[in-house]
């Protein structure tokens, strides 16, 4: 007989403001917006383990939107 055993996975969750500078060129319409260190701190929140599951945009009852990023990593 085997005796097979599963481990609970654990996950640990975090939620964070993504924060962007966004910057177009009004003059020229073909070029598309560039988004300044969003790349830069997922890859840092990666090297710590995080994982991006989602992102959400939320917009205010005031007109102002922001988006956040959900991450989970595996508990040890």
């Amino acid at each position: 007989m085997f005796k097979v055993m599963f481990e609970l996975v654990k996950w640990e969750y975090k939620v964070i403001l993504v924060r962007t500078q966004i910057h177009s060129d009004h003059f020229q319409a073909d070029k598309k917006p560039v988004i300044e260190d969003v790349q830069n701190d997922l890859n840092a929140l990666g090297n710590e383990g995080w994982e991006l599951v989602s992102v959400q945009d939320i917009r205010l009852p005031d007109g102002r939107m922001f988006t956040v990023a959900y991450l989970k990593k595996q508990k040890h």
